[in-house]
């Protein structure tokens, strides 16, 4: 198949979702009873991406002379035209939300499984060529969050978004795109969860089905067992990879793959939600039981027994006073004409730090943006103000090195906590003491950052708020620490004399590679300037992906 008849074909499905999206709008003003209306269209939504996910397939696939030509923005463009129709459901009542956050899972599955896009680079142009992909995947899970938010909103943080976490294949979604709620998808058999297997190649060769809660590292649920793992099933398109590789200097034998997370924000806030969903949750059930036992003159140690089967975690120190759906914003828009600067002559401050020139990136572990401003040709420095509007008339906005970071850094996390004292409160600072003893410290790397099996999340949860430095200590030396010893290490650690170990920071999120490098250097740049005892394996510069 040629790019034209590639173009062709793909054309064809743009008209259909413009049709679409004008009969979800009339729908949506209807009164009376629609719902099979809406379960056919839903049924022809499906259809249509299952449709451009099939072509793109065939025109991968295409046996032409060197292979078919990658056309990234016909594919692109079309994968976008999918949003109208799926903005379109929102519309609805009742469902709406729940369907469109369905359905742009269902993009994510289709654009994964067959991308047409080229996935093949040189280091030296890396940033540049994969930004058209990156921004697209960024666009697609901004546009997933407004309807999940939405639910988060309507359920009064009581939901668990099991829906989303659910394995996915072309036929078992089909039989269920006409589900209109969780509980109608759950009737349908279309929540199927992850299942995970673990055996104790100490005591027997039997696998055993695991069925607790998901380990967290705050909670002390920690990977202290050497247990050998397997699983059915995934978490499906929510928890979806896309990998690409490039070359260095153009050389084949020096390939490295990397990749993109499909929906890394709405993933997120989903298990930020299930943690807040647990507690609130747990606290009512709680607080009933208590005002019942208490009516009944139950005694209490009786009481307190019985309690103890209803058991919940507390969230994360930090999400506790966290507003998911106002902290998880989408990305702001930048590039486009500023009539203020088209008015102004000469170049000023104000212009500089306009906002259609500023740089975004997402702190995973704050929930924020970070803003960032050029204040000349090849210098970008992190603006102190929350939700930048830009236009800074002066010098002011300019975060500088300590106290300077950490009183900005600080004033991010304590955003809507009117109970906030420190970062070490809101469970971003150090683990004390850093340095053990070694044995001590290999068993400690295991337990937090081995992440076997159902202990993969715990172990990206800690290493994303920085290991065992803390948040800020990741931040302003670029690496996070996993491991710190003293004393004697022959046995344990090779006769290194560092006396830590680390891995790249993964705290930082932005709509393309060249953005995350910018936000990793410029805070690399705000850790002071005598060097502290943390400054081991400190890297001055940043490749893109590390």
């Amino acid at each position: 198949m040629d790019d034209d008849l590639f173009s062709s074909k793909v054309g064809r499905i743009l008209r259909l979702n413009y049709r679409l999206t004008r009969k979800i709008i009339n729908l949506a003003q209807q009164t009376g009873d629609i719902t099979q209306e809406v379960k056919k269209l839903l049924k022809i939504l499906y259809d249509s991406i299952t449709d451009l996910k099939d072509l793109s397939s065939e025109y991968i696939n295409s046996d032409i002379p060197n292979g078919p030509k990658y056309a990234d923005e016909i594919v692109l463009h079309a994968w976008r035209t999918f949003f109208h129709p799926i903005e379109a459901l929102r519309q609805l009542p009742s469902c709406g939300e729940f369907v469109a956050a369905r359905m742009y899972l269902c993009i994510g599955w289709g654009f994964y499984e067959a991308p047409a896009v080229k996935l093949d680079f040189n280091y030296d142009t890396l940033a540049r060529e994969t930004a058209p992909l990156y921004e697209f995947i960024v666009d697609l899970d901004d546009a997933l969050l407004e309807p999940l938010k939405k639910v988060w909103a309507l359920s009064r943080n009581r939901e668990r978004f099991d829906w989303v976490f659910t394995d996915f294949d072309a036929t078992s979604f089909r039989t269920t795109v006409g589900a209109l709620s969780p509980q109608e998808l759950e009737d349908l058999g279309g929540i199927r969860r992850r299942e995970y297997w673990y055996n104790d190649p100490t005591e027997s060769d039997e696998y055993i089905l695991y069925t607790g809660k998901m380990p967290r590292w705050d909670c002390g649920e920690q990977d202290h067992c050497d247990f050998e793992w397997t699983w059915e099933g995934s978490d499906g398109p929510i928890d979806g990879y896309l990998e690409y590789h490039f070359l260095i200097d153009n050389d084949p034998n020096r390939s490295i793959w990397h990749g993109i997370s499909s929906f890394r924000r709405s993933h997120q806030l989903c298990r930020d939600a299930r943690q807040k969903s647990e507690a609130h949750i747990g606290r009512q059930q709680h607080q009933a039981f208590d005002q019942v036992a208490r009516r009944h003159r139950l005694p209490p140690e009786l009481r307190n027994q019985i309690l103890g089967y209803v058991e919940y975690r507390d969230p994360f120190p930090y999400l506790e006073k966290l507003d998911l759906a106002e902290a998880y914003a989408p990305f702001p828009r930048v590039g486009g004409s500023c009539t203020h600067c088209d008015t102004t002559k000469g170049e000023t401050t104000a212009q500089r730090t306009c906002p259609q020139k500023a740089m975004h990136v997402w702190n995973l572990a704050l929930r924020r943006f970070h803003t960032f401003h050029k204040i000349n040709c090849q210098t970008w420095s992190l603006c102190a103000q929350h939700d930048c509007k830009g236009h800074h008339e002066d010098y002011n906005w300019k975060v500088d090195r300590d106290p300077g970071f950490s009183t900005y850094l600080e004033s991010q996390a304590a955003r809507g906590n009117d109970e906030f004292v420190s970062l070490d409160h809101v469970g971003f600072g150090p683990l004390n003491p850093i340095r053990i003893e070694p044995v001590e410290d290999w068993i400690r790397q295991d337990a937090l950052f081995r992440g076997n099996g159902v202990c993969d999340e715990a172990r990206e949860d800690i290493l994303m708020i920085g290991g065992l430095g803390g948040l800020k200590d990741a931040m302003i030396h670029g690496r996070t620490l996993t491991a710190g010893w003293e004393g004697d290490t022959k046995l344990w650690y090779n006769n290194e004399e560092e006396g830590v170990g680390d891995k790249p920071t993964t705290w930082q999120y932005g709509r393309n590679l060249y953005s995350e490098k910018v936000a990793k250097e410029v805070m690399r740049g705000l850790h002071p300037e005598a060097d502290c005892d943390w400054c081991i394996n400190v890297p001055d510069e940043f490749e893109l992906i590390m």
